[in-house]
């Protein structure tokens, strides 16, 4: 199974790649998600995804008090999402 860093390179080279796909990640990341990675997000998870221009830049923070503890850390490098929230 893929961790979550994975499938987000994946989607950014396949966008990179396809104008198309980019579009469906832009309108329906959901969709673009399982056709690119055959992985179903479950509704209750939003997806927000932004195309950065010359002009406009999108910093995404984590949330409060979402620092990994060393053991989170350790799990993620395993591909385990260490929330309660993940995928």
């Amino acid at each position: 199974m893929q961790s979550a860093v994975e499938i987000e390179a994946q989607l950014r080279a396949k966008a990179d790649e396809d104008g198309e796909f980019r579009a469906l990640l832009l309108k329906d990341p959901r969709e673009a998600i399982k056709v690119a990675t055959g992985v179903t997000v479950p509704e209750a998870f939003s997806i927000n995804v932004h195309e950065e221009s010359a002009t406009e830049f999108h910093m995404v923070l984590s949330p409060t008090g979402g620092r990994l503890s060393d053991e989170e850390l350790g799990l993620t490098s395993g591909g385990a999402v260490p929330t309660s929230g993940g995928w």
